[in-house]
């Protein structure tokens, strides 16, 4: 049968996602195994559409490829970085979103023992991890040999533990692994992964199936510790970016790697008023094509004088994501937070039919929201495997929310 055919090899191909495209991804120093897994997911769903006789395409992945290949010929017509810069950024933004539809498309199950088997290789990787983690805290110098930065170390203890509580049966022995697992990532000394380690033990700890998402005292209670604890870790990096940037921009001090991050944020404004409403196009600013075709942008707004943001020095460029959304103007950022809004609007209705799925779907969009401030994980290897992962949980809430929909038609009937 075509499914079990896509549920078989999605689960070998998640698996090996997993150990190349995440876990050894930088050991190896391979750098297009997510290309490759993404190529082989896309070859799974052009199966899987031509062997249905409804040749049946998701319309939000009609929507979304629409708006990158009008966002592709913009690009070329507005001409403002080259040809070369515009296609790999387009291959580079589009990738982690090719995936996520793809996977909610095929609707892979995994079975049982596929389940337990990635459960285990988790336990494995996350003592894995803690013994990277712990080398580093005493000897730095051991990461470059293994994740190459602590960032990375942060991303893989969350996939890895991720990926383990959607495996597992969500009992409570086993959100305490999950929450185990999460503590590796502390080693990596990452603010922002303080912050989501504090949002996900609180969703595990405090979120029930029966818990409603209404205004009164205890909800307002829970959420202003969370809040609290989560700005008391973070309010230092929050403050370079967001709220003193061009304070330190105008500074006499010596310019550091992370004013490259806040000076990206604070000529955001300019090139939204320059270039509206659509942007200056793929591979312009603040992402990893306009670094290595170095954007025409960054000499016009005196950027190429910033550590790490020259020319002859690009190695900070894309070290954040949200000031690359200025690529696609005020409109693509509406766009943008449209896509992750109606996700999120989609977990917390499908909440109440699965709930483990749809909880984890909710960590794994913040953790999104979380890393963008800072990364740009999204569209890199550990970004598509989260947006895989997404997928998956998002076909699963759909599967489980037909299957009560049937129940309630067979019952009444």
């Amino acid at each position: 049968m075509l499914q079990d055919f896509i549920n078989k090899n999605f689960s070998r191909l998640l698996i090996f996602t997993l150990m190349f495209g995440v876990m050894l991804y930088d050991t190896i120093g391979f750098d297009y195994t997510d290309e490759l897994c993404s190529l082989l997911l896309f070859v799974l769903f052009l199966k899987y559409v031509f062997s249905t006789p409804q040749w049946e395409v998701n319309k939000m992945f009609l929507a979304t490829t629409a708006v990158f290949l009008f966002y592709l010929c913009y690009s070329f017509y507005i001409g403002t970085t080259s040809k070369s810069a515009v296609i790999v950024d387009f291959v580079s933004q589009y990738k982690p979103y090719l995936g996520f539809f793809c996977v909610y498309a095929i609707k892979p199950v995994m079975t049982p023992a596929y389940k337990k088997l990635i459960c285990e290789i988790c336990i494995v990787l996350g003592a894995y991890l803690a013994l990277i983690g712990v080398a580093y805290l005493f000897f730095p110098v051991t990461i470059s040999y293994t994740l190459k930065h602590p960032s990375r170390l942060a991303t893989a203890v969350s996939i890895v533990s991720l990926l383990y509580l959607y495996c597992s049966d969500f009992t409570t022995k086993e959100k305490l692994i999950f929450i185990l697992l999460m503590t590796v990532g502390l080693c990596s000394g990452r603010s922002k992964f303080y912050g989501f380690f504090i949002i996900c033990v609180s969703m595990i700890l405090f979120i029930k199936p029966s818990f409603k998402l209404k205004l009164n005292l205890k909800n307002i209670i829970l959420c202003s510790i969370v809040l609290a604890l989560v700005l008391f870790f973070t309010y230092k990096k929050l403050n370079v970016y967001f709220i003193s940037g061009g304070d330190f921009l105008s500074s006499d001090e010596k310019i550091q790697d992370s004013i490259a991050r806040a000076a990206l944020y604070f000529y955001v404004p300019d090139i939204l008023a320059d270039y509206c409403p659509f942007g200056p196009g793929f591979g312009t600013y603040a992402t990893y094509a306009s670094g290595v075709y170095y954007s025409p942008l960054y000499n016009h707004y005196g950027m190429d004088g910033i550590y790490g943001l020259s020319k002859n020095f690009s190695s900070f460029i894309a070290d954040t994501y949200y000031p690359a959304l200025a690529q696609f103007g005020y409109v693509g950022i509406c766009l943008f937070f449209l896509f992750w809004g109606k996700l999120a609007l989609k977990a917390l209705k499908g909440y109440k039919f699965a709930y483990k799925e749809g909880l984890i779907a909710l960590m794994i969009i913040i953790f999104f929201m979380i890393e963008c401030t800072t990364d740009t994980t999204i569209t890199h290897n550990r970004g598509l495997f989260m947006m895989v992962l997404l997928g998956l949980l998002f076909s699963d809430i759909r599967h489980i929310v037909a299957q009560d929909k049937n129940k309630k038609i067979l019952s009444s009937k």
